[in-house]
């Protein structure tokens, strides 16, 4: 799947990440640059439910995943340069922890599966927040309440 990948600059795996990611499956995630979108995490966990002529990734300034047409996203992927990859460390680090976070694949409020819509991190609870803009402080108020 991830063959159009030319090298693994920036592969994230669950031996380098370590036993925090046990409760997923063990795949990993790449971090590339594009001149455009700039640091994107390409993640195989999110490309379900989307055509195979779709990529869906994960933008680090925006902190959303977007859908794109993969043949023109992929001609300018390229390599993320060391300093860029350690200036967007704490972002990757959010993603990697709002992945490893989802105790349900699907939100809670409108049932879609993560891996199969746009989404975005909240910058507040480091969690998965659904396209109907649902994360984990959204459920602890409803809970609380």
């Amino acid at each position: 799947m991830t063959a159009w990948l030319p090298q693994n600059c920036g592969l994230f795996t669950r031996s380098v990440i370590g036993d925090s990611m046990s409760g997923i499956s063990g795949d990993s995630f790449q971090v590339r640059f594009h001149p455009k979108l700039g640091v994107v995490i390409y993640d195989p966990v999110a490309q379900m439910g989307i055509h195979k002529d779709q990529l869906r990734l994960f933008k680090i300034n925006s902190m959303s995943a977007t859908t794109f047409r993969r043949d023109i996203v992929n001609k300018d992927m390229g390599n993320c340069e060391a300093e860029v990859m350690q200036d967007s460390a704490i972002s990757v680090d959010a993603y990697r922890l709002a992945r490893v976070s989802r105790r349900k694949p699907y939100c809670e409020s409108c049932r879609r599966h993560f891996g199969s819509v746009d989404f975005s991190v909240c910058t507040d609870c480091n969690s998965v927040r659904c396209a109907c803009g649902t994360c984990s402080c959204t459920t602890r108020k409803r809970k609380a309440a």
